[in-house]
């Protein structure tokens, strides 16, 4: 059962009312309102920067505004940038990582910071079995948290917020490292809140679970509320339009000739060809074989059949895979491709540091031209290159990784795995239209990705990757839906094989 999309007739619960937030000479929100009723779900979207968490910060008390006003049930509430004050008029929120103690069973997490936290263990644990029921979860309320996966410590993460008189409760990008059953369940959850009678704000980038979850859609750009409006109204296209305009300007295809076949890959018994100058997708399920396939042209996850430019291209680790001109961008970009204790600037050109080394002496000023010549392509926004690379959003962490190997030295094959994972709307358009100009000058671009989205955003072409043989197909109007449709055919005919 979905929630009630009429729901926002109803008086709303909680009211932001000409807020103004100002960081220095920075507006982050421009006298701006926001306003949730019961039932309601109201999804909250913006690229970096809109103001989105600004919103989020003011309404659960983390911060305080320079001037507005906060209503919750109709009654006036001081806002004083006191999270605890927010909590006890009802205004909870979760984030992304469950904020809970790994080391207390989950009764007592359910509890922690109740004025009755310290009753009898019985009357805790029953506290904390009727907010569990509230969500339709049985857990165990003696498990210690550190026993559970990350679906069960938002269940209790939910259920804290439930076990007091919760109104309102804001999310931010809680689905973020989530599988999609995990996913799916917390969908389920949001929607049975909504049905009695919660109001619900659901921070996201992920425009498609906004618009299958969501009931109003509130779009910031520069801190200023651009849209408000019911979900319905809304498809893909005219959401995409409305948070990030000219987004489909993006993809323009390379006016470069393709002709000339720069890697050959042997999959099974099948030779998978890639154009000078084509950015090709790797399409398939999560976790797929489409992720390995790009490790191996790295040199890493074992041996692969292959020629670049008509040579035998059998890397037989990373640096020789570098040194052949093939570099690779992990999809987990903070693991893999970043080292937090140093600053933006040392992360770009990391693998490059010995090309601005002389006689012992680093270059700064070498480095920063390469890093200038990537903040403006890559449109890298927010911190100092001089700062923490913490400091940085999940967008522009992206665009420090890519950055490195495009403008570190030009790659002759460049292998991405979800290039525009966790990022916003305008981020993607950012490192699409990088990824267009770096084909453009004639280098081979793969991606290796689930989602069928990305692929139509970036590729010129893709191969379907599943079973012994992956189809390739040609960008075209619509092309999302195609790649999805080849993957399911391609599925049932693999499980007709096996039978």
């Amino acid at each position: 059962m979905g929630v009630n999309r009429k729901a926002a007739v109803a008086s709303p619960i909680l009211v932001l009312e000409s807020i103004h937030v100002q960081f220095g000479g920075t507006t982050a929100l421009h006298d701006e309102h926001l306003s949730v009723a019961p039932g309601e779900i109201v999804g909250l979207l913006g690229h970096n920067g809109a103001g989105k968490s600004t919103f989020v910060n003011v309404a659960t008390g983390a911060i305080r505004p320079q001037r507005g006003t906060m209503f919750v049930d109709g009654r006036r509430v001081e806002i004083l940038g006191n999270p605890r004050e927010v909590e006890r008029v009802g205004v909870k929120v979760i984030h992304q990582e469950p904020a809970l103690v790994e080391s207390l069973s989950v009764a007592d997490n359910i509890s922690l910071g109740r004025p009755d936290e310290w009753r009898r263990p019985a009357a805790r644990k029953q506290c904390a079995r009727k907010a569990l029921q509230l969500l339709g979860s049985a857990m165990n309320v003696d498990r210690r948290v550190s026993s559970l996966g990350f679906g069960e410590r938002q269940v209790v993460d939910l259920a804290r917020a439930l076990s007091s008189d919760m109104k309102v409760l804001f999310l931010d990008e809680p689905t973020g490292a989530l599988g999609q059953q995990e996913t799916d369940h917390l969908h389920s959850l949001l929607r049975r809140l909504a049905r009695q009678g919660k109001g619900i704000v659901y921070v996201s980038h992920d425009l498609r679970v906004v618009l299958a979850v969501c009931t109003r859609l509130v779009v910031l750009r520069g801190g200023r509320v651009v849209l408000n409006e019911p979900a319905e109204a809304f498809n893909l296209t005219k959401l995409s339009e409305a948070l990030a305009p000219g987004l489909g300007k993006a993809k323009q295809p390379s006016t470069k000739a393709k002709a000339e076949i720069v890697l050959e890959v042997k999959q099974d018994k099948q030779l998978l060809q890639f154009p000078r100058g084509e950015i090709v997708g790797l399409f398939g399920m999560a976790a797929g074989p489409q992720f390995h396939l790009a490790e191996r042209l790295f040199g890493v996850g074992g041996p692969i059949e292959a020629t670049l430019d008509g040579e035998l291209y059998a890397p037989s680790g990373p640096r020789n895979a570098i040194r052949r001109g093939v570099y690779y961008v992990s999809a987990d970009r903070e693991r893999d491709g970043l080292l937090g204790h140093m600053s933006a600037l040392e992360n770009l050109v990391l693998p490059w540091m010995e090309r601005h080394t002389w006689g012992g002496a680093y270059s700064r000023a070498k480095a920063t031209v390469v890093f200038n010549k990537a903040r403006l392509r890559l449109n890298i926004t927010g911190g100092h290159m001089d700062g923490p690379i913490s400091a940085l959003s999940g967008g522009n962490l992206q665009k420090i990784v890519l950055g490195r190997w495009i403008f570190g030295d030009r790659p002759r094959v460049l292998l991405l795995s979800h290039p525009t994972q966790g990022v916003d709307v305008g981020a993607r358009s950012d490192i699409a239209k990088a990824l267009r100009e770096l084909a453009g000058d004639g280098v081979t671009v793969l991606v290796s990705s689930s989602e069928a989205d990305e692929i139509e955003l970036i590729c010129d072409a893709a191969y379907t990757c599943f079973g012994d043989y992956w189809p390739r197909s040609e960008a075209t109007p619509g092309w999302a839906e195609s790649l999805l449709q080849a993957l399911i055919e391609q599925a049932a005919t693999n499980t007709e094989t096996r039978v």
